[in-house]
């Protein structure tokens, strides 16, 4: 390492027009050349259709559209469910589809059949109303058409076009769709308890992952192309802060408001300092994008979680993260003193820091404030743990670079050995950590490679503007090249 590393430098691209066509990035758009193409879009949208909408209270979702879809998977996927057996798990669906050699660990291909809701006054914003599932010559339209539920509908595409082709599989396959992703995770839980239970390990297991080819220049790294296959994701914790004073006139605040003493609360907290470190998985990522080499960063350690605390992109894979995100209370007068009053604080831990290491710290932070006895803490639901150290170029990894290789490539781009027939380079496939949420982190206690990735890519106008938001969609020919990367992949089992 000579100097700085290059990260938050000038970017050597301009995303938007480059990523307008990602398409150009696909090969082999021919294979598999009697997928029913019209007929799986088809079927994407009506999965769109359903509003299966989670909440982090179970009691106030409605269940029907989530009965009314599992119903229509079984119907749109003939094949899937006449080969497997399918298990109601807390309102998630497990698919057994068993192989013929017992003593091989199966993999598992999951996602999530929830959906965020809509934003409220923003219907009239959708170019085709969220829930109409439209389908055009171009995209594919509704919530949920990125976030996930192209990559459900995807899986039981690829099973069902391998199962009526004669698909002859080795390994046994499980297919895990969740109900709560967004919410709190218990569906995965759910899921995730029943195998253990029954002694079965993973080989491996995909999930959802980043959803874009980006930029190698984003990292500093040269010109080129990524995509991200997240081996690890960092831990979730909310931290529910509560207060209670019998309020009065706000001419005497003796004491302070409850306004105040939360205030004061989140500040003590948001004061702590989280241990910092250079994770193996962020060696390797470093590694692989060439910004460094394994014996500069042995003995650079500090200098590259200097780099990483001063770069946005890149802090939270160095340290612990803490985010007031939510406070309520108060009263409809200026001059009245609030009485109940909370306040949710989120974390996301990195690996080292424990569900239980967050809310010790958050109680001494307040204590030392000589809050202790003024402010109430709470763990809030859906918390998990961050990955234990991954497993880093296993089988499933190897697999996800050799089918992507064939299937996402540069042309622009060339290969040491001269370009291949669809030309061009295969785009990188870069190990790394998401520092969100997934269902995934359910099963790591049952396997020890949990890879997130996406081959249902999006372009960075979508994916800016859609993932929750207003005119959620995904073009028609992104969707077709992620059931053919699955289809590749069945191949493998």
């Amino acid at each position: 390492m000579t100097g700085p590393l290059p990260w938050g430098g000038p970017r050597h691209h301009n995303r938007k027009d480059v990523m307008a066509e990602v398409w150009r990035f696909f090969a082999h758009e021919d294979d598999f050349a009697d997928i029913d193409e019209a007929g799986a879009c088809e079927r994407l949208g009506r999965v769109l259709a359903f509003p299966t909408i989670s909440s982090m209270d179970a009691e106030a979702v409605d269940w029907q559209p989530f009965d009314d879809l599992r119903a229509y998977m079984q119907r749109a996927w003939p094949h899937v469910f006449a080969a497997g057996k399918a298990e109601l798990i807390d309102h998630s669906l497990l698919v057994t589809l068993s192989g013929f050699d017992s003593a091989l660990k199966p993999v598992m291909l999951m996602g999530h059949m929830d959906v965020v809701p809509v934003v409220p006054g923003t219907e009239a914003d959708w170019t085709h109303a969220p829930f109409s599932g439209h389908v055009d010559d171009a995209y594919i339209w509704g919530r949920g058409a990125i976030d996930m539920k192209d990559q459900v509908a995807g899986i039981l595409e690829a099973v069902e076009y391998a199962l009526a082709h004669g698909w002859q599989h080795e390994r046994t396959l499980l297919l895990a769709f969740g109900q709560d992703e967004e919410t709190t995770q218990y569906g995965a839980g759910a899921i995730g308890r029943a195998l253990e239970e029954r002694g079965i390990e993973l080989e491996y297991l995909i999930d959802e992952g980043d959803y874009r080819i980006v930029p190698a220049a984003e990292y500093g790294a040269g010109e080129g192309w990524l995509m991200h296959a997240d081996l690890a994701e960092k831990g979730y914790a909310d931290i529910v802060l509560r207060t209670r004073s019998e309020g009065g006139h706000s001419s005497n605040p003796y004491g302070g408001t409850s306004l105040e003493v939360l205030g004061r609360a989140i500040a003590a907290i948001c004061d702590i300092e989280w241990p910092t470190r250079v994770t193996d998985l962020l060696v390797a990522q470093l590694v692989e994008l060439g910004l460094c080499t394994a014996d500069e960063i042995a003995s650079n350690k500090d200098a590259i979680v200097r780099e990483c605390l001063a770069s946005k992109k890149l802090y939270p894979l160095v340290t612990t993260t803490c985010a007031p995100t939510q406070i309520e209370g108060g009263s409809t007068g200026a001059n009245v003193m609030p009485q109940d009053m909370w306040a949710n604080i989120n974390f996301r831990m990195l690996e080292g820091t424990s569900v239980a290491d967050v809310v010790a710290c958050c109680r001494v932070a307040v204590a030392e404030a000589g809050l202790a006895d003024r402010v109430e803490i709470e763990l809030g639901p859906g918390s998990s743990e961050p990955s234990p150290s991954p497993r880093i170029d296993g089988p499933g990894l190897e697999t996800v670079r050799a089918i992507a290789a064939r299937y996402f490539r540069d042309p622009e781009g060339t290969e040491e050995n001269g370009s291949s027939a669809a030309g061009g380079a295969p785009i990188g496939i870069v190990p790394s950590t998401v520092i969100g949420a997934t269902d995934a982190a359910n099963y790591q206690h049952i396997c020890s490679e949990c890879i997130r990735f996406s081959a249902f890519v999006v372009d960075d106008d979508e994916c800016d503007r859609g993932v929750h938001g207003t005119n959620e969609r995904i073009t028609r020919r992104a969707y077709l090249q992620g059931i053919r990367f699955l289809v590749a992949l069945l191949q493998t089992l």
